[in-house]
């Protein structure tokens, strides 16, 4: 390799005087006198190593940065941007700009039908969205105004539609806070009442008339201030009329309560703390304000922890009565119940029942009347519905098939191979149909006449943070195996450079990851995600999987399915590269406790490590299993121990893969054409098949002891990645370890050119070429020029980092470049205090130019960052983050991939009129201030509530085109590029598009804060 070849820099931000100067260099690796040469110990011949041990310093032939006194001379700082010294921010000029999150996951509560049954509305994080039920598109995404700095902070967990008002859904978030939107124009998004100042796990909403007036009660559950739980009834009226807002708390436990419903009027209300049905009944609709609403309540106590619920009233037979005992009437209520062993148990007139027994007394389920039971699900039960008749009970859960269970016959009805969990069933008001939630991110709408699906969202399965204290964690069931300390996976993710809107990603059918005991999570399929339209366009199975069938072993523990851990795909689209592998479950090796084996070398023998090929097939669009070569990378001193597959890399312009292995090898894969008795074999399309044959193979020897000092490397590295230069004449690789040397690899002969030492501290967890120069991560990040072999940048991690296990640095650091804005960028993760580190954790992107010292872009994010991606075609990255959104991050003028998915309020698409859906004229005015007291049982949780306000004046009226995205979308997305039409024939469909003027009233911006005394 040349090392007279130098260039021009820029000139450094800092520099006040516009004059350039020589570059420093920070590190010189050319040997001089008095400097030696090391040898390295390889396979097959002697190679060159380039290290430095100058005369006024030790010998080792580690290399040695510049000294911290230098710093300012040089142009950069020890980059510690959270907790410790940070580069002046007003030298870093930020040009790049964080576009609006996409995507997200969908909350673990019941979506909501609209009254005509048109419409679905799901919320996730921070968003309402509303779809169509006819053609499954996004037509609507309102976002709150909630607090973003971090992703626990606050998020939606429950919605509901109001009862009086059908154009008004009730949205209810964890911060306490209780927002009340119009779904149709997205107004009110950024008005909300605080009714708890310790938040809200649940909510759900009744219409209750009283006094001559009816109004909408919104129900809450969460914690007490001081020990305990509460649920609390809120009337959050209209601050213009002359009803105040106010609140009561009507019922206090000892347990959280996972589960409330309501009857629509308000009389009768269901719920479910820990192992307790609570029943409650209104004593009286004689009051004026809700701080004086009274209920009664009943409990009922059973074995087993409730996981789901449903409530049905029905009116009861006429009988001769007077008139005054007709008016208070009872209703029958009926309640079918689901428990974490797979019974469930129908309780009929249970009101009734409970009621006619002595005021505040628990009752035992060993009374004279027993439930009937249902048992067919072999886990939780975690979704349970009446439908609209009452004749017959639908349930879900862990085995992926809806059960419609008639009760006048006892027969089952089964709907089996869903895709994955169910988690939430929805019958629809009028009955047509049933809307069934997954856990992979999806829900399906199906028609009750045939059971076939008229409707099917799905969105993107990346992996989420759960809290520990959700109710899924409280279900005991064993479970698989765990890392030693909470993490969150990476998202093995690509982007396809042929159709760069869309986003390969390996997922897995359970996508929530526990904050406090995280598990090694299995991520067996392929999804296709399209950012322009923000769905998913396929999903396919890349490995073995379980999730229609029996996942249970006879131990009751869950057979867990390979986890994918490198994805890439070559220059031309047509290729694609998985790496899986699969380790047998702990308590396979119980055994071997008994007879002094290591257990660690078993697993490492029984270990399966696969490396697949697939061609997409541009007819199915597809990905079709080409080859799968098993152990990869096979040990070769006879122990049969499958090595591990540390990094995986397309080569640019070819057909071919690059692997490195813990054997200390690096495989080159490349394309064969398969022949049969000396003729080629075809396909059925008449093209010719293929297999992947490994061509190359380098081995990376040890460094010898005695340049070492004694001390010697690890058996087996634990850390390597391998990086092509742009014209693929050059492949870097590198282990990790404390000795451990850079190598650069001629591709065309094979040869190890040169190899440096001291540019890896400790395990490496990245590298990529840019230009000429490499970018290093691991416990330091550096910048090296390989032609003028000198240190261009280099940045210590901040310190937080040094308390990583490496299983955590692994996944949770990322490094990714950008060859056309000539940029690198890092993710770094900051996890919380508390126990529950994954709670509240939150990850910074710091983006750097090649030619500066300073970085040009730095951000926050609100969870820990899973995948950071280079947008092919356009200058910027794709940001993919433990909340399942997608975020680009770019040059500011530049347009972000996502905006044509950023379906606002702001484009108020009519689709429907409030008139049409409102039984209310007037709507709510949030601008007032006013002062309420509680009524309530306890004095310690009467709260006042008070209402601030900021308005802004008033816009103009502004007439824009409303265009959609699936506008768009069936312009441009009719085919491959060459059935597209004549450009001037596209120009002029967009160009009817966005001539058709509408007229769109603006909004008030209202803001209000609501504070508990």
């Amino acid at each position: 390799m040349s090392k007279k070849l130098k260039r021009k820099r820029e000139l450094p931000d800092d520099l006040e005087k516009s004059k350039r100067r020589k570059p420093i260099k920070l590190l010189d690796l050319k040997p001089t006198d008095g400097d030696r040469v090391s040898d390295v110990v390889s396979t097959g011949e002697l190679t060159k190593v380039h290290g430095i041990s100058r005369k006024n310093k030790s010998n080792s032939t580690s290399v040695q940065l510049s000294s911290s006194s230098n710093e300012d001379a040089l142009g950069f700082k020890e980059y510690e941007s959270l907790n410790g010294t940070e580069i002046d921010k007003s030298k870093a000029t930020e040009s790049w700009y964080l576009s609006p999150p996409i995507g997200g996951r969908m909350i673990r509560s019941d979506p909501v039908f609209t009254a005509d049954e048109k419409f679905l509305i799901v919320a996730t994080r921070a968003t309402i969205q509303v779809i169509t039920v006819a053609n499954s598109l996004l037509i609507r995404s309102i976002n709150l105004k909630l607090d973003q700095s971090t992703a626990a902070s606050s998020q939606i967990v429950t919605t509901c539609l109001s009862p009086s008002r059908k154009n008004i859904i009730w949205v209810a978030c964890s911060n306490g806070s209780v927002f009340c939107v119009d779904w149709t124009t997205g107004d009110m998004a950024d008005s909300f009442w605080t009714v708890s100042s310790t938040g809200c796990s649940h909510m759900t909403v009744a219409s209750i008339e009283s006094n001559g007036r009816r109004r909408d009660v919104i129900f809450t559950t969460g914690n007490r201030k001081d020990e305990g739980y509460r649920t609390t009834a809120n009337e959050l009226a209209d601050i213009s009329g002359p009803i105040s807002t106010a609140s009561r708390t009507i019922y206090t436990s000892k347990e959280p309560i996972q589960i409330l419903r309501v009857s629509t009027d308000g009389s009768v209300i269901v719920g479910a703390s820990a192992k307790r049905i609570l029943i409650g009944r209104i004593r009286s609709t004689d009051f004026d304000t809700v701080d004086k609403i009274k209920y009664q309540f009943r409990t009922l106590e059973t074995k087993d922890f409730i996981t789901s619920l449903d409530l049905r009233l029905s009116q009861r037979p006429d009988i001769q009565q007077s008139p005054k005992k007709k008016t208070l009437k009872a209703p029958i209520v009926d309640v079918v119940v689901g428990n974490n062993r797979g019974i469930i148990f129908v309780h009929n007139d249970i009101a009734g029942k409970l009621f006619s027994q002595s005021q505040n007394e628990i009752i035992s389920s060993s009374i004279g009347w027993m439930p009937s039971k249902l048992h067919w699900h072999r886990h939780a039960v975690h979704s349970v519905k009446w439908s609209l008749d009452g004749n017959y009970i639908i349930s879900g859960g862990e085995e992926t098939v809806l059960v419609l269970w008639q009760l006048e016959t006892g027969k089952r009805q089964f709907l089996p191979h869903m895709s994955s969990i169910i988690d939430n069933i929805v019958v629809s008001p009028r009955g047509s149909a049933y809307a069934i939630q997954l856990s992979d991110n999806s829900i399906m709408v199906l028609s009750t006449a045939d059971l076939l699906p008229k409707t099917y969202i799905s969105g993107i399965q990346a992996p989420i943070i759960q809290s520990s204290n959700l109710m899924k964690s409280r279900i005991l069931k064993a479970r698989g195996k765990s890392w030693l300390k909470p993490l969150i996976q990476r998202v093995p993710a690509t982007v396809n450079p042929v159709i760069t809107s869309q986003v390969l990603l390996a997922v897995g059918s359970l996508g929530e990851v526990e904050a406090k005991k995280s598990l090694v999570m299995s991520n067996p399929f392929l999804q296709t995600f399209d950012l322009t339209v923000c769905k998913s366009i396929s999903t396919q199975a890349l490995t073995r999987t379980n999730i229609t069938n029996v996942n249970a072993a006879p131990t009751a523990h869950c057979l867990i399915e390979p986890r994918v851990t490198h994805l890439k795909i070559s220059f031309d689209g047509l290729w694609l590269a998985t790496v899986d592998q699969w380790t047998p479950p702990d308590n396979d090796y119980d055994f071997l406790q008994y007879s002094g084996q290591d257990l660690s070398t078993e697993i490492d023998h029984w270990r399966e490590i696969c490396l697949k090929f697939w061609q997409f097939n541009t007819s199915t669009k597809l990905w079709e299993l080409v080859s799968r070569i098993d152990k990869p990378h096979l040990h070769s001193d006879g122990s049969g121990e499958s090595g591990k597959i540390l990094d995986l890399v397309a080569k640019p312009g070819l057909q071919q893969f690059t692997t490195i292995g813990s054997d200390r090898t690096v495989k080159t894969w490349s394309p064969k054409s398969r022949e049969r008795n000396g003729v080629l074999v075809r396909g059925s399309m008449n093209n010719i098949l293929k297999n992947w044959i490994c061509v190359n193979t380098v081995k990376l020897g040890r460094v010898s002891l005695v340049n070492l000092g004694g001390k010697s490397s690890p058996k087996n590295p634990i850390t390597g990645c391998i990086s092509f230069s742009d014209d693929a004449s050059v492949l870097a690789a590198a282990f990790g370890g404390e000795n451990e040397f850079l190598h650069c690899i001629d591709t065309d002969s094979g040869v190890i050119r040169a190899s440096y030492p001291g540019l890896i501290e400790d395990e490496i967890f990245g590298m990529e070429f840019l230009g000429q120069d490499l970018v290093i991560l691991s416990n330091k990040l550096l910048s090296f020029d390989v032609v003028s072999e000198e240190v261009r940048h280099a940045f210590k991690l901040r310190s937080t980092t040094e308390f990583l296990s490496i299983d955590q640095k692994q996944e949770m650091i990322h490094l990714a470049i950008d060859t056309q804005s000539k940029t690198f960028a890092v993710a770094l993760p900051k996890l919380s205090n508390g126990p529950e580190q994954l709670d509240g954790a939150i990850s910074e992107l710091v983006v750097f130019h090649q030619e500066k010292y300073q970085p040009v872009f730095k951000s926050l994010f609100p969870s820990i960052i899973t995948a950071l991606l280079p947008t092919n075609g356009s200058e910027g990255y794709l940001i993919i983050d433990a909340t399942a959104e997608i975020y680009t991050a770019l040059r500011k003028g530049r347009q972000a991939i996502t905006s044509l998915a950023l379906a606002t309020s702001a484009l108020e698409t009519d689709v429907i009129s409030p008139a049409a859906v409102s039984n209310e004229s007037a709507k709510p005015s949030l601008f007032q201030q006013l002062e309420v007291d509680e009524n309530d049982d306890d004095d310690n949780d009467n709260e006042r509530i008070t209402v601030n306000q900021e308005q802004e004046e008033n816009g103009e009226i502004k007439e824009f085109p409303v265009v959609t995205s699936h506008q768009l979308e069936e312009i441009f997305h009719v085919g491959p590029a060459f059935a597209l039409p004549p450009i001037e024939e596209l120009f002029y469909q967009v160009v009817s598009l966005f001539s058709n003027e509408k007229t769109i009233p603006s909004n008030k911006n209202k803001i209000i804060s609501i504070e508990n005394t």
